[in-house]
């Protein structure tokens, strides 16, 4: 097993940390060896890993370091003596590993590959191997939930953006967190920012610039007409879950500059669902 590179002391710059809630990690409680299967539907049944197994007493995802390397915390019980920990992805490939140092009860794994893609741990049902004395237990890891679409918010009406944006509400619907990862406009990325989103929560997820006014000719209507409508694809994508996209219709005004604001209600397009790892 290979030892990551992921920074282990509470020193660490941390953008954000976003607990492992109900169903993300589903523990075998008290038994050696053993595989809970969790797999039975979105979110699961089972509840967070501290409270159903002898051995992790806490996990957590954490955003480090530039504020796209992600990592996985896991702390276990004092009561055992751990030697390692791996995440194994759902084709069996160890994704990443760590060993446990004498007394050490508190680790870190990497969630994230790649030196300058950071690109994060498949979307799957996954296994969390832990090792130490006496202990061998596989514990299914699997990340990724369920986002609907709520509304659309311009950013003079919210209290922490500023005129000429507009704000896209999403809800988390399942029982496990994931992050908002990046915006895109009509298929092309217009921010890469991580939102975190925990069950039965909301979160507003920013596009910049999108109801900005300029003060010359609207480039994208000017051989159109003065006032035109023109619907845009507005997609919240995810680190572990489906993609969120809705068809909004933005007037375009050129009888006194460029002037942009909302034409009508947005309509959400259908997902496409996120591949698993083969």
């Amino acid at each position: 097993m290979t030892k990551q590179d992921i920074p282990r002391n509470s020193s660490i710059d941390r953008r954000t940390v976003l607990g492992l809630l109900s169903g993300s990690l589903a523990a075998l409680a008290g038994c050696s060896g053993g595989l809970f299967d969790d797999s039975g539907g979105d979110g699961g049944s089972a509840g967070p890993p501290e409270e159903q197994s002898d051995y992790i007493e806490e996990t957590s995802i954490e955003i480090v370091e530039n504020g796209r390397q992600l990592a996985l915390e896991v702390a276990v019980t004092d009561e055992i003596e751990p030697s390692s920990v791996s995440i194994i992805t759902e084709s069996g490939r160890e994704f990443s590993s760590d060993y446990f140092s004498p007394g050490e009860t508190r680790t870190r794994l990497s969630l994230t590959e790649g030196e300058d893609s950071y690109e994060p741990l498949p979307r799957g049902q996954h296994t969390l191997y832990l090792r130490g004395d006496d202990v061998e237990t596989k514990l299914p890891l699997e990340l990724g939930t369920t986002f609907e679409f709520e509304e659309v918010i311009p950013g003079a009406e919210h209290p922490d953006f500023v005129d000429g944006s507009l704000a896209m509400v999403v809800r988390n619907v399942g029982k496990r967190t994931d992050a908002a990862s990046q915006t895109l406009l009509n298929g092309e990325e217009k921010s890469n920012r991580f939102v975190p989103v925990k069950p039965s929560e909301t979160a507003v997820v920013k596009f910049d610039f999108l109801l900005e006014d300029h003060g010359g000719n609207c480039r994208r209507v000017d051989e159109r007409g003065e006032i035109v409508e023109i619907d845009q694809a507005l997609t919240v994508n995810f680190l572990w879950s489906d993609s969120v996209t809705v068809s909004l219709p933005i007037r375009y005004d050129d009888t006194s500059g460029c002037k942009r604001s909302l034409a009508g209600e947005p309509e959400e397009i259908t997902a496409t669902p996120a591949e698993t790892e083969t």
